[in-house]
C-alpha cells in the first residue's frame, strides 16, 4: 500500500498542473457546474504548463551564464540553488539507503497540513499548500540536514523518529508560512484568492511589512516617470529588455565571447547579448499569459472546494504567479539581489571563511523577485530596491553558516539558498546540531501559534481571505 501511494506521489501530488487541474474540476462539480468542469482542468493545466514554459524559459536563458561566471574565473565552491540542495539531499540519504525515507516525509506533511485546514475553527490555518515539486524538494532538504546533524557519520539509516518528525515539521511550515501570506497576497493580486507556497513565504510577509517603512513614498515599480525617456518604462516588456540588457549584457562582455557556445555564423556577439537578454521579457510575457489563464479558471472553482470541502480554505501556488501581477519588480528583484549575493560572497571570501558560495539563478531571480514583488506592493520601487538587496546578504550569509555544519556529509554540492532556508531552516538545522532531535519537536508548537495570532488581530472577518491590514 504504501509503495502504491509513494507512487500516486510521485505521478500525481508531484505533478502541479495534474493537481491544480483536478482540483479545478472539483472545484466546478462542488458548485453544481459540471459543464465548466472539463473546460476548466484543460485551461487550468494548460496555463500552469504555459507558466512553467516561462518560468523554465528563464532558468534555461540565465543559469548558463551564472555558470560561465564560475567556470571563467576558476572558482570551486557550493551552490546556493534549491536543485543543488536537492541534489545534495537525495544523493546524501543514498549513500544511507535512505531516498526512500523522503516520499514518507512528503505523504505526513501533505496529510497534516490537511488536518491542519480541516480543524481550521481550532488551527485557523486556511491554506492548502499544493506546489508539487516543492513539496517534494523541501521534503528531502530537511529530512538530509535533520538526519546529518542528528545521526551523520554513523552509518545509521533515517530512523522513524527522524522521518515522522520531519514529516509533522515541513508540513507545519507549508500551513503556518503560507497561511501568514493570504492578507499579503489579496494586496499583491488585487484579491486573485490563492496564497504563496514557495520557498520565500516568510521572506514576502517581511518584505511586505517592512516595504511600508523602507519605501515611504516611493512609485511602484511598474509606473514609468510619465514623461522624456522615463516614459518607455510604462511598458512592462520594454523595461525588462533594457534593464537586463544593460545589466546581464555587462557580465557577459566581462566574461567574453569564448565563454558562450553560439553560432559564429549567425551572430556577432553583441547580437548574441541583446537576443539572450531580450528572452527574459519574451518568458515574463509567456508567464503572464500562462498566469492569467490558469489563475482565472482555479480562483472561480476553488469557491467549491473553499465552500463544500475545506471552508474557507485557500491555494497556495508558486511564487511566479504572482510575477504576471507586478511584471516590472522580478527584474529589481533580481538586479539588487545579485548586488547582494555579491558583496556577501567577496566579504566571505576577504574574511578567509572556509565556505565559499556561489550564486544560483533560481535565488536570484525567483526568491529576490517574489520579494520585490511583495515589497513593492507595500512601499514601491524603493523598497522593490532596498529589500532584494538586503535578501542577498541574508541568502549567502544564512547559507554559508548552514553549510559548515553539512560541508561533510556526502556528495553535498549546495543548499537550497533561498530566504526561508537562510533564515528560519538554517537556524533550525544549526540549533539542532547543538541541541539534537527537541529542536524541530519544539518548533512545531512554536509555528502553530503564528496563525492564532493572525487571527486575534482580525477574527470578524479572518475566514473570507480578504484583504485586511492595508
Amino acid at each position: 500500500m504504501i509503495d502504491i501511494f509513494l507512487e500516486f506521489v510521485n505521478k500525481f501530488l508531484g505533478r502541479p498542473p495534474l493537481l491544480l487541474g483536478t482540483l479545478t474540476m472539483i472545484g466546478y462539480f462542488l458548485l453544481n457546474q459540471p459543464k465548466k468542469a472539463l473546460p476548466g482542468f484543460i485551461k487550468a493545466y494548460v496555463g500552469f504548463r504555459i507558466l512553467q514554459v516561462g518560468s523554465g524559459g528563464l532558468v534555461a536563458t540565465f543559469r548558463p551564464i551564472i555558470d560561465s561566471v564560475r567556470e571563467r574565473f576558476g572558482v570551486s565552491a557550493l551552490v546556493i540553488d534549491p536543485y543543488f540542495g536537492q541534489t545534495s539531499a537525495t544523493e546524501g540519504l543514498a549513500v544511507f539507503e535512505s531516498v526512500q525515507y523522503v516520499g514518507y516525509v512528503m505523504i505526513i506533511a501533505f496529510l497534516f497540513n490537511i488536518l491542519l485546514v480541516a480543524f481550521r475553527n481550532i488551527t485557523k490555518i486556511r491554506v492548502l499548500f499544493i506546489t508539487g515539486h516543492i513539496m517534494y524538494q523541501q521534503s528531502a532538504v530537511l529530512l538530509w540536514a535533520t538526519y546529518w546533524v542528528i545521526l551523520g557519520g554513523t552509518g545509521q539509516p533515517v530512523t522513524p523518529l527522524i522521518w515522522i518528525i520531519s514529516g509533522l515539521l515541513i508540513g507545519t511550515y507549508w500551513s503556518v508560512a503560507s497561511n501568514l501570506t493570504v492578507e499579503a497576497t489579496q494586496h499583491v493580486t488585487n484579491g486573485a484568492g490563492f496564497s504563496l507556497g514557495h520557498q520565500q513565504m516568510f521572506g514576502a510577509w517581511f518584505a511586505y511589512k517592512l516595504g511600508k517603512m523602507v519605501g515611504g513614498k516611493s512609485k511602484d515599480v511598474n509606473e514609468g516617470e510619465g514623461s522624456g525617456i522615463g516614459a518607455i518604462l510604462n511598458d512592462n516588456i520594454v523595461a525588462n529588455t533594457i534593464l537586463m540588457t544593460f545589466f546581464v549584457g555587462i557580465i557577459m562582455v566581462i566574461l567574453g565571447a569564448d565563454s558562450f557556445t553560439y553560432d559564429r555564423n549567425q551572430f556577432y556577439f553583441v547580437t548574441y547579448i541583446f537576443e539572450t537578454t531580450a528572452l527574459f521579457a519574451v518568458y515574463i510575457a509567456v508567464l503572464q499569459m500562462g498566469v492569467r489563464m490558469f489563475v482565472a479558471e482555479l480562483t472561480a472553482s476553488f469557491h467549491g472546494i473553499s465552500d463544500k470541502l475545506l471552508k474557507g480554505s485557500v491555494p497556495a501556488v508558486d511564487c511566479a504567479v504572482t510575477f504576471g501581477f507586478s511584471p516590472n519588480a522580478p527584474s529589481f528583484g533580481f538586479m539588487f539581489g545579485f548586488f547582494g549575493q555579491m558583496i556577501a560572497i567577496i566579504t566571505l571570501i576577504v574574511l578567509g571563511s572556509p565556505i565559499v558560495i556561489l550564486a544560483g539563478f533560481i535565488s536570484l531571480f525567483f526568491d529576490n523577485g517574489t520579494i520585490a514583488v511583495y515589497a513593492n506592493a507595500s512601499g514601491g520601487r524603493r523598497a522593490a530596491a532596498i529589500l532584494p538587496f538586503l535578501s542577498g546578504l541574508i541568502q549567502v550569509f544564512g547559507s554559508a553558516a548552514v553549510l559548515t555544519v553539512l560541508i561533510d556529509s556526502p556528495n553535498v554540492v549546495g543548499w537550497m539558498g533561498m530566504w526561508d532556508w537562510a533564515t528560519l531552516w538554517a537556524g533550525t538545522v544549526l540549533l539542532t546540531d547543538v541541541a539534537g532531535i527537541i529542536v524541530p519537536i519544539l518548533l512545531i508548537p512554536l509555528l502553530l501559534i503564528i496563525p492564532q495570532l493572525q487571527y486575534r488581530r482580525n477574527p470578524t472577518n479572518y475566514f473570507t481571505t480578504m484583504r485586511t491590514d492595508q
